[in-house]
């Protein structure tokens, strides 16, 4: 295969590709987001009560 038959198939393949609406991305990524802070929220949440609960045993 030709570089110029590759280049033309990966042009054809990416014009082929469903590319994501503006709105769609703001949204996905502020799922992301939202999800990340809610998973860190909740470790550090988990981490403060073992610490309490340590300390209380160590002291």
């Amino acid at each position: 295969m030709s570089p110029f038959q590759f280049l033309k198939e990966v042009k054809e393949e990416l014009d082929r590709v469903h590319w994501p609406q503006r709105d769609e991305v703001v949204a996905d990524t502020l799922a992301v987001i939202l999800f990340t802070g809610s998973v860190a929220l909740y470790f550090w949440i988990i981490d403060m009560v073992l610490t309490r609960i340590l300390e209380a045993i160590l002291m």
